[in-house]
């Protein structure tokens, strides 16, 4: 998922870097674990890039934050994020066939 990474670090206000572990099946969501001064910290960055083909090569003029949410580590995100969409998930009339 490096390309996620890259985009975040063209498209971060912040101008921060990830670790991507994570991207959300429907939609442009992904979770990476910050990186500071080159280490992988336990924090998880959800975001959501624009990927806009002109800002390929060059850092981003945006002023929006991509960031959508922050959580200390990988438990607080799956319980937070992964656990109910899952649940919503299991809950949907596709499911039931299974």
């Amino acid at each position: 998922m490096e390309f996620a990474a890259r985009a975040f670090s063209r498209e971060d206000v912040q101008n921060g870097e990830v670790f991507v572990f994570a991207r959300r099946q429907d939609c442009d969501d992904f979770a990476g674990l910050e990186v500071i001064a080159r280490k992988v910290t336990d924090r998880v960055i959800l975001f959501h890039p624009v990927f806009s083909a002109h800002e390929q090569s060059a850092p981003s003029l945006r002023s929006w934050n991509i960031v959508t949410e922050v959580f200390d580590d990988v438990f607080d995100f799956v319980a937070a994020r992964v656990v109910p969409d899952m649940k919503d998930r299991a809950q949907t009339d596709d499911a039931s066939d299974l």
